[in-house]
């Protein structure tokens, strides 16, 4: 079948690069416009298109699903179904009535939880133990369409945002090639989702990136790994930003104030939180490169009693 590819960030980039390795057929690939990013606001081109064209790809950019060109794409391409993976708009149904077959969706989240823009990070957020991806048939609701297939995957430890992410990538492109034969054949019928369990992902707010060091350090270790490597997750320090890119909560230290630093050993900086205590095992301070916590100690000659300070939305 003619399969079309629609999508635009790094999870549709994972997805679409697994799809490819394990030899699953792509017409062509329809992803948002390039975008000014950086210091000098260069065009940059979205993770997927730089994946498809890698790969010899047709590569359609329309400025959005009601730009005429995303039909031109689909008749040049001679649509059969249409994939779609983080693409970032809800599509109109004359977009998802194009094929008898319909607009096949694959989520990183166990639908109906943790609908919209930001599931992976949201649900490293909340703690949660267990994840997974979902095969929908999209509807025009933000992720409200009948479950086809889901595969559930449980979040480890170590995992932040872009482990995690590659994981699930890895795991939807198994479920899309396992499953697509089956939706085809008509084996596989979706199924409606349970309405009164849905949650909902927002995306990722500046506010969310301001380390609050009053809060518990296990929910502190939650954020950090839910916004490495990017956004980051921010606190200040001698009066610049420093992103902590992964840290460790240490239940066993308590009565530390919050956000003041303890040198621990040789190597290790603690930081006091509201309840416990978060180690730094690696930050990037502002206008620097990344580096360890014995690195950080030792560049800026640490001692015990200086402070990471929250300060206003503003001044982060």
């Amino acid at each position: 079948m003619n399969t079309v590819y629609v999508g635009s960030g790094e999870f549709s980039r994972d997805l679409l690069h697994d799809l490819l390795h394990a030899g699953f057929e792509v017409s062509g690939v329809i992803t948002r416009p390039d975008h000014p990013a950086g210091r000098g606001l260069r065009q940059r081109p979205t993770p997927v298109k730089t994946t498809a064209e890698r790969a010899g790809m047709r590569v359609f950019q329309p400025d959005g699903p009601g730009d005429p060109l995303f039909m031109t794409a689909l008749d040049e391409l001679r649509t059969e179904i249409i994939v779609v993976a983080d693409y970032g708009y809800l599509l109109p149904r004359s977009i998802l009535e194009y094929t008898s077959a319909g607009c096949l969706n694959v989520h990183p989240s166990l639908l109906p939880r943790y609908r919209g823009a930001a599931p992976i990070q949201r649900a490293l957020m909340q703690g949660e133990r267990m994840t997974g991806v979902t095969l929908m048939l999209l509807d025009e609701g933000m992720d409200t369409g009948g479950v086809i297939a889901r595969e559930e995957l449980a979040i480890e430890d170590a995992d932040n945002a872009a482990s995690l992410r590659t994981r699930l990538a890895s795991l939807g492109a198994c479920l899309l090639n396992e499953t697509l034969p089956l939706y085809i054949s008509g084996a596989a019928a979706p199924a409606p989702q349970d309405e009164t369990m849905a949650t909902y992902a927002d995306p990722i707010r500046k506010s969310d990136t301001i380390i609050n060091w009053t809060r518990t350090a296990g929910s502190i270790h939650d954020q950090v790994r839910a916004l490495s490597p990017r956004p980051g997750a921010y606190t200040r320090f001698r009066g610049k930003r420093a992103k902590i890119l992964r840290s460790r909560p240490r239940h066993d230290i308590r009565g530390t104030a919050p956000g003041r630093l303890v040198l621990d050993g040789k190597e290790g900086v603690i930081v006091g939180a509201g309840h416990g205590a978060l180690q730094i095992v690696e930050l990037q301070l502002e206008g620097k490169k990344a580096v360890s916590a014995g690195e950080f100690r030792r560049g800026y000659r640490l001692a015990d009693g200086d402070s990471f300070m929250l300060r206003s939305e503003e001044e982060i």
